[in-house]
């Protein structure tokens, strides 16, 4: 079974889904983040540590989303962590 983090976010003024997956037979093997439903962009684990892996697909993500405005539903500001 995979584990996903997904948040409901808001960028530049729309509504938008940040995703990462982290594997399916062990915690490493498949790992991807996605926007919305955006193309998957996989990538290697730096471990097979649930949280590492878990951070590295955050950080990421906020890579990503470094020029653009991510808030909450609310306008306030995102936690990322």
């Amino acid at each position: 079974m995979s584990i996903r983090w997904i948040r409901n976010v808001v960028v530049d003024g729309k509504q938008a889904t940040l995703e990462v997956l982290l594997g399916d037979r062990s915690i490493s093997d498949k790992c991807y983040v996605r926007v919305n439903q955006d193309e998957e962009y996989w990538f290697r684990p730096s471990s097979d540590n649930r949280h590492a892996i878990l951070e590295q697909g955050i950080e990421m993500l906020k890579s990503r989303m470094s020029d653009r405005k991510v808030t909450g539903a609310n306008g306030s500001a995102f936690p990322w962590h």
